[in-house]
């Protein structure tokens, strides 16, 4: 294989590099000019070669077009036109489009995309060499000189375009910044414009008129950057008037000059006020970039390989309520296609790398094919009427890499959205073009209705590291950094309309504006309404609740915005007959609830007249949470009997049951998450009362509601206040559950009991003694001893040690020996390790896993288990890889990292794959290997009806050859999907989890273990979260399966899930 270039990493320097080197230097020494001098000499002699060697121009790169040929390539809707609005040199890699109030258009521009690789094949080309070699380089993940000479060369601009012969061509660019971050979105507010430009928010205005702006303020700053097209992006106005930006990269502790506490954003959008004294997490995360809202206000975040997804449509602020129960994930798919129907030949570095097998085994089918999308972004849903009807209500989305706009029908689905192609678009696309160059990558609805394409037209425009590194040679990456177009698309036969000036429109005209048919006209009336906080329009508002539904949702929350708002208002739109309205009216009540009792009581009859639509019902569950009387327990104990098969329903009650709406519907409904709301949230009072409740109707009917209480008194250490009524008579109530016939009930109330501060003995030692001789006595049926062992684990760890250590005896049938360890395991007491480390050397393989995930479990217990390590009473060779991993992200990392560095890597694997390879050449037996399959693969993929969904679908191998199986089999760590990686999580309990993110939510965590179960951790009990680049497939299947019987498994594995 050729040499990987030198020159990026500094391991080792060549005379012909130095000269390179020297000949870049500004101002050289002395000694550097003597040796350039020499090296000189000697070259001019031709005793050395040149700097480099030629690495020749691939002569099918596709070349660029002027915008009028470009537009000549371009596959139209029937009935449409497209013109320039601007291009080259006046906008160059633009990324976003608006206009403000005064018609001004601005773009702005992000430079630097690839540059990472850019930088990486100049440097390689100098060695005159090609690099085959197949792998997959992140420069700015991997860190180093090339890393930071990208982040350096990763700007941003914003520029002011102005069209000054009127011919509807912008032909002068006002540059407002061109020294910022890698712009990703701008959005007009407060007489100025807002940027996204990761790590930083900015505010620009120009307030003296001169058209340059003399004000500059960072609002917010501590946004991650990762790459440079996954910062946040896309600021989008909402009809509640906040300010709505996609996620990106994710993550950061966010300040502000008038923000007063920070904010930790995590993964999730979120929104701001344009006057930067305020930031909030919301639903939905933004995978790629783009996101867009409907004009019921619903968002739409874009994903590169999803064309429709939409975000939780439970407000995040009402989940938060209640921290002590999981809530749904946050974003959710309303389209189930991916193919993407392109007329452009694929560029030819794909052709390329997709006709070669071992690129094709090491990217997977998937992303080496051009027909699908993968760099998906910007969806915008089109809410005008210049378009001809069929089109409203439409979503539109960029998929740059395919040179596309896909059309998406959406429709409601319950309270949630289903997206499917247009039924005349089902094998073709709402644009197209064969221009190899025509890269779409945002859109905006304008002022006159027309749809605005951001054409960043470059030649390559996916992620560097997605192209094999000698076809980056080849190629190039930065063809297309001075070029860029700007496109409307228009019905042929609609007039351009000149941008309006909202700024001079009074607030009663403006007011009026707000049910206009062009979406713009309604936000920018909007907009500037509640920036100028002026109460006198709030009568014609008023006039709009009961008129045009989109005019309505828009009244409503400006009147609530500028403060005018009146019950009547809220009122007349509780009664207006679109769903949208009433949610925002729902919304909006919420102050008014405990003071004004005809808006209450519209409410409640709202419940008793049975709303007939799903998402009201949801947002009325939601908002009775903000009253916490019988009456709204009432009405919510309605809807879950009513509509508690409706999606998400349960989440909406619960989030409104942490309080005294939780303590009365619990006697309607004591489902587990009940429970668990009140315990965690130490309700005693409400426990109490409904313990009572239980006793006198039957305590069997509580079994689920007990789970629960154990489930949230298990949550975190903060104290129970003690009931009104002191803890008599909860402990009386739980030690009547104690007496009851049903062994559930029993256990249930016991483990109760011993996580409350009452002295429980005189309740369960009876109970605690019975269950020690059932665990002892081997003549106790099995089941029973194992029932037994389990319940002993409630009980403090002097009476559970001596009964569980012993049945550790490898006279013990296994599974009491496992019961025993998992009883021991639930103990936070620190013997508990010592004790599984004494018995470690009598123990199975079996149990020795279980000890080991015990001993990980806890990070109390580490000490003692690298204690054992360090000792030699336990081998390094015993751990997983994911389990040294828990140990190297612990709070004992150099300790652990010194004690396996021997075992950090594997020098073998090479001579290893060579040896299982030479296997695949001799016959095979696919029914053996079904049975490998059985033994080693059902824990985390499925067959069939058994195993467990945790790895990706085994349909993704049909691509690739057997060695590219075998590869994936016997190094799981080289490769692994963003969506497969390991997290690793500690809480505040002192609890370590490990697994893949399976979801995630406003409250909740859901990791999905190893051995196929899950683990769900709430966000408040969060102490530590480390993404990991271990693979959760075991590295170690060479020690369980032979060559003979890897090929085998490579054999079914293509029978079963792949093609020959």
């Amino acid at each position: 294989m050729p040499e990987r270039a030198n020159s990026s990493s500094g391991a080792s320097f060549s005379i012909s590099n130095l000269a390179c080197h020297i000949r870049a230097r500004q101002t050289p020494t002395k000694h550097a000019m003597r040796i350039h001098l020499i090296i000189f000499t000697i070259t001019s002699g031709f005793f050395l070669a040149p700097c480099w060697s030629e690495i020749k121009k691939a002569a099918d790169a596709p070349q660029p077009l002027s915008p009028k040929e470009s537009a000549k390539k371009i596959r139209l809707p029937e009935g449409f036109r497209i013109e320039l609005v601007a291009s080259e040199p006046i906008v160059e890699e633009p990324s976003c489009i608006a206009w403000d109030e005064y018609g001004r258009v601005f773009v702005c521009e992000l430079h630097g995309y690839n540059i990472e690789g850019h930088i990486d094949t100049e440097e390689l080309n100098k060695t005159g060499k090609l690099d085959k070699t197949v792998r997959r380089v992140r420069w700015e993940f991997q860190g180093g000189p090339i890393a930071e000479a990208a982040v350096k060369r990763q700007t941003g601009t914003v520029k002011l375009l102005t069209d000054t012969d009127g011919d509807g061509l912008m032909d002068k660019a006002t540059v407002w910044a061109d020294d910022l971050p890698p712009c990703y979105g701008i959005v007009p507010a407060n007489g100025g414009i807002i940027v996204t430009c990761a790590p930083h928010i900015m505010f620009f205005a120009d307030r003296d008129g001169d058209g340059e702006p003399e004000i500059r303020e960072t609002l917010f700053t501590g946004f991650a950057t990762n790459t440079i097209e996954r910062g946040i992006n896309n600021p989008i106005w909402g009809l509640d008037g906040w300010i709505y930006v996609g996620s990106g990269s994710g993550g950061g502790t966010i300040t502000g000059p008038r923000l007063k506490t920070p904010l930790e954003v995590g993964n999730s959008d979120f929104r701001i006020r344009a006057d930067g004294s305020a930031i909030e997490r919301v639903n939905g995360s933004v995978h790629t970039f783009g996101l867009t809202m409907n004009d019921v206000g619903d968002r739409f975040p874009s994903s590169g390989g999803t064309s429709v997804r939409y975000a939780l449509p439970l407000p995040h602020r009402y989940l938060a309520r209640n921290p002590h129960v999981p809530s749904p994930n946050d974003t959710h798919n309303a389209s189930n296609y991916n193919r993407g129907f392109r007329i452009s030949e694929p560029h030819p570095w794909r052709v390329r790398r997709r006709s070669d097998p071992a690129w094709v085994k090491f990217y997977g089918d998937r992303e080496t094919n051009s027909n699908y999308f993968s760099g998906g972004c910007s969806t915008t849903y089109y809410g005008g009427t210049l378009f001809p009807a069929r089109y409203r209500g439409n979503l539109f989305y960029c998929e740059p890499s395919l040179n596309i706009i896909h059309r998406a029908v959406l429709n409601r689905d319950g309270a949630g959205y289903k997206a499917t192609r247009a039924p005349e678009e089902m094998e073709s696309e709402f644009l197209a073009s064969t221009d190899q160059w025509f890269r779409p990558m945002n859109l905006r609805t304008g002022p006159d209705g027309a749809l605005y394409i951001v054409d960043m037209y470059r030649e390559i425009i996916e992620d560097y590291s997605a192209i094999p590194r000698f076809l980056q040679q080849q190629y190039g990456l930065d063809q297309g950094r001075a070029h860029g177009r700007i496109w409307r698309l228009i019905p042929k036969n609609a007039k351009v309309q000149e941008s309006p000036n909202f700024s001079k429109l009074s607030g009663i005209e403006l007011a009026q504006e707000i049910e206009s048919n062009n979406p713009w006209r309604r936000e920018t009336a909007q907009r500037l309404l509640i920036e100028r906080a002026d109460k006198n329009p709030a009568e014609v508002l008023a006039k709009r609740l009961d008129g045009n539904w989109r005019g309505a949702i828009r009244a409503i929350n400006t009147l609530a915005s500028i403060g005018a708002l009146k019950s009547s208002h809220v009122l007349t739109a509780l009664r207006h007959k679109h769903f949208g309205v009433r949610i925002h009216a729902l919304r909006i009540a919420e102050p008014l609830l405990k003071k004004d009792k005809a808006v209450s009581s519209h409410v409640f009859s709202m419940v008793d007249t049975l709303d007939p639509d799903p998402s009201v019902r949801l947002q009325i569950a939601l908002t009775l949470g903000a009253l916490q009387t019988e009456a709204s327990a009432t009405r919510l104990a309605s809807l879950s009997h009513q509509h508690g098969s409706d999606r998400w329903m349960e989440s909406a009650i619960l989030s409104s049951a942490n309080g005294k709406n939780g303590s009365w519907l619990s006697q309607w409904k004591g489902t587990p998450l009940l429970g668990t709301t009140m315990a965690g949230g130490r309700d005693s009072n409400a426990v109490m009362n409904q313990l009572l409740h239980l006793n006198h109707v039957s305590p069997e009917t509580g079994i689920p509601f007990l789970q629960g209480l154990i489930a949230g008194a298990s949550q975190g250490d903060t104290p129970w206040p003690e009931p009104t009524n002191g803890w008599d008579t909860i402990a009386t109530q739980l030690a009547v559950m104690m007496t009851s016939r049903n062994a559930e009930v029993r256990k249930l109330a016991s483990g109760f009991a011993a996580r409350l501060p009452i002295d429980s003995s005189k309740y369960i030692g009876k109970f605690l003694n019975s269950a020690k001789k059932q665990a002892l006595d081997e003549q106790t049926p099995l089941n029973q001893r194992v029932s037994a062992i389990e319940m002993l684990s409630i009980a403090p760890y002097e009476t559970l040690a001596p009964v569980a250590i012993k049945l550790l005896d490898p006279k013990q049938p296994p599974s009491l020996q496992q019961a025993s360890i998992i009883s021991l395991g639930k103990s936070h007491d620190i013997r508990v390790a010592r004790e599984l480390i004494k018995v470690w050397p009598s123990l199975t393989p079996k149990s020795r896993t279980a000890v080991l995930e015990t001993l990980l479990s806890q990070e109390n217990r580490l000490p003692v288990l690298l204690g054992a390590l360090e000792k030699r009473a336990i081998q390094v060779g015993d751990l997983s890889a994911i389990q040294r991993e828990k140990l190297i992200q612990s709070n004992h990392t150099n300790r652990a990292k010194n004690l396996l560095a021997a075992v950090s890597s594997d020098a073998d694997l090479p001579k290893r794959i060579a040896r299982y390879q030479k296997a695949l050449t001799i016959k095979r037996d696919g029914e053996n290997g079904k049975s490998i399959y059985a033994k080693n693969c059902l824990i985390c993929h499925k067959l069939d009806d058994q195993g467990n969904e945790i790895g990706p679908s085994l349909e993704s191998i049909s691509g690739k050859p057997d060695e590219g199986i075998l590869m994936d089999i016997l190094d799981p760590n080289g490769k692994i999907d963003p969506e497969y990686k390991l997290y690793l999580i500690t809480t505040s309990t002192g609890g370590s989890h490990a697994g893949v993110l399976a979801n995630e939510s406003a409250t909740s965590l859901t990791l999905k273990r190893p051995d196929g179960k899950t683990d769900i951790i709430l966000r408040k009990d969060i102490k530590t979260m480390t993404a990991s680049e271990v693979s959760l497939m075991p590295a170690n299947l060479h020690e369980q399966i032979t060559p003979v019987e890897m090929a085998d498994l490579v054999t079914f594995l293509r029978a079963k899930f792949g093609k020959k």
